[in-house]
C-alpha cells in the first residue's frame, strides 16, 4: 500500500496514474529522472521539471538521501492526495509522485490536516476560509509551488529516507509520523535558501 496523506475526510480512488511497464529498467544508478504527465481535466501543474532539479540542488545531502530514487513524476492530478512515494522491492528503488492541482489553486483541507499544517500555511502566507469542518486555502502560484516543494516533496522524500534507515533499505518503519517530522524539520532548514532561489512565496 502506498504511503499517502489524504487531505479530505472521505477519499476515493481516482484512476489515471501512470503504470510501470514490464520492460522497465531501473534508472536510479544513473541518477533520477523527472517525468511530466499531462494534467487531468480541471487540473494544472504548479511545478516544472526545472523546479525539481533547482530544489534538489538546494538540499545539501541530496547525493546521499537520493540513493535509489529513480524518478520524480509530475502526475495527472488527484483531488484527495498531494503526492505519494512508492518503493519497488524487486529493483530496490523508489519513485516520488507529485499531483497536479485544481486549476483555481484553491485547496480544501479537512480539519485534521489543516490543524497539522496550519503553522506551515501561516509561514507561506496562505489566506484561509473556514466552512463548517473544512478549510479552503486560497493558494496562488508562488505559494502552491512552495507548499509542494517545501512540504509535499520533502514529506515523500521522508518516506524514502525512512526506507534507507532499514538494514536492507527496504522497510519504512517510521510511516507517516517520520515523513511528516522529516518534512517539517527540513522546511525550517531549507526555507532561507528556497526564498533566495525562488523568491519569497
Amino acid at each position: 500500500m502506498r504511503p499517502t496523506y489524504n487531505r479530505k475526510t472521505s477519499p476515493k480512488v481516482i484512476g489515471g496514474h501512470v503504470q510501470r511497464k514490464n520492460n522497465h529498467t531501473p534508472t536510479a544508478s544513473e541518477g533520477y529522472v523527472v517525468d511530466r504527465v499531462r494534467p487531468g481535466k480541471g487540473f494544472k501543474h504548479v511545478l516544472t521539471k526545472k523546479d525539481i532539479h533547482d530544489f534538489t540542488d538546494l538540499i545539501p545531502d541530496w547525493c546521499d538521501i537520493s540513493e535509489g530514487i529513480e524518478s520524480v513524476i509530475l502526475d495527472t492530478g488527484d483531488e484527495y492526495a498531494d503526492g505519494y512515494y512508492k518503493h519497488y522491492n524487486r529493483e530496490g528503488t523508489g519513485a516520488i509522485w507529485l499531483s497536479a492541482w485544481p486549476s483555481d489553486l484553491w485547496i480544501t483541507f479537512n480539519k485534521e490536516y489543516f490543524e497539522e499544517h496550519e503553522w506551515l500555511l501561516q509561514e507561506l502566507g496562505v489566506p484561509i476560509e473556514e466552512e463548517k469542518d473544512e478549510f479552503i486555502c486560497h493558494f496562488v502560484p508562488s505559494t502552491a509551488k512552495a507548499f509542494m516543494l517545501l512540504h509535499v516533496f520533502l514529506h515523500e522524500l521522508g518516506h524514502h529516507v525512512d526506507k534507507l534507515r532499514s538494514r536492507k533499505k527496504n522497510i519504512m518503519r517510521g510511516g507517516e509520523a517520520f515523513a511528516e517530522q522529516y518534512a517539517n524539520e527540513r522546511f525550517r532548514e531549507l526555507f532561507p535558501s528556497y526564498a533566495s532561489k525562488f523568491g519569497q512565496p
